[in-house]
């Protein structure tokens, strides 16, 4: 049996780019506070640059998309904010979702974010790659969560959906769960010239709950075939708390450099942040 390096606490800037800001008019995760200031408080000793706020639009609701959407834009324009703004649409809503990207996009957000199994949408529905393509065109990345228990064929669809719109830029939350060696098939298609690497990995939630598991080497050799500069550190605050979140990351085995570009350089990079 091989034999685990040792842990190495990471002390270095981090981008958080998965949290659910507890936020006036946006749906609550969990029961008990989690507002911005409880976050902060969360991470006290960990070095925090940026802060992704998540929003998540209903479907048919336009007026409460834009509040949900503006709630997260404020929240990033507040004085001496470390938060961006990851705002959402519905794909179902048609023209008015794209037209709802051109705006949030013009009052300064950094990404967009779609849930298929919250928003009960098919990953390979025509009207999810219209958002995809509206947001490509305004530079903004795409969080989806990724990991689906109802539908099998989803790692799948993702593929087909960054080979329909190559300039997008996909963010794939949770590194499709207990399904994580499916991510293999982006090491495979590196190795073709036409593939443009459009795929990031979101390692909340799944990152921190097989890092002290049996699977963790095996999660660690997954990661590092779909290549270092495509991951992502995110908490999922509240559901996983930041330092643990941190510690359990750090823990998998990458050199001092790697966890680096994990937790910060990659997402700076990816969502344009100083």
């Amino acid at each position: 049996m091989a034999t685990r390096r040792k842990e190495s606490p990471y002390r270095g800037p981090i981008i958080d780019v998965h949290t659910h800001p507890m936020l006036p008019g946006l749906p609550s995760i969990r029961r008990e506070p989690y507002r911005p200031a409880d976050y902060r408080r969360a991470c006290e000793g960990l070095d925090i640059r940026h802060i992704a706020a998540l929003a998540m639009a209903p479907r048919s609701d336009l007026p409460q998309t834009r509040r949900m959407n503006d709630r997260v834009l404020a929240l990033a324009q507040a004085r001496a904010s470390r938060y961006y703004a990851v705002c959402s649409v519905h794909p179902f809503d048609g023209e008015d979702a794209l037209a709802e990207v051109d705006r949030v996009a013009n009052r300064g957000a950094r990404g967009i974010k779609l849930h298929p199994n919250t928003q009960q949408f098919d990953v390979a529905d025509a009207r999810v790659q219209n958002v995809v393509e509206q947001a490509a065109r305004r530079r903004l990345p795409v969080l989806f969560d990724a990991y689906s228990p109802f539908d099998a064929d989803q790692p799948g669809k993702f593929v087909r959906l960054a080979m329909q719109v190559p300039r997008a830029r996909l963010v794939l939350a949770h590194a499709h769960g207990p399904r994580f060696p499916d991510l293999l098939v982006y090491e495979i298609l590196a190795r073709y010239d036409w593939w443009k690497r459009n795929v990031w990995i979101d390692l909340s939630a799944t990152g921190p709950l097989l890092a002290q598991s049996p699977f963790a080497s095996q999660l660690e050799w997954v990661l590092r075939k779909v290549g270092i500069d495509r991951l992502l550190f995110g908490s999922d605050y509240p559901l996983d708390l930041p330092r643990p979140a941190v510690a359990g990351i750090a823990s998998l085995g990458f050199e001092p450099a790697e966890l680096d570009r994990i937790f910060f350089r990659n997402a700076a990079r990816l969502y344009r942040l100083a």
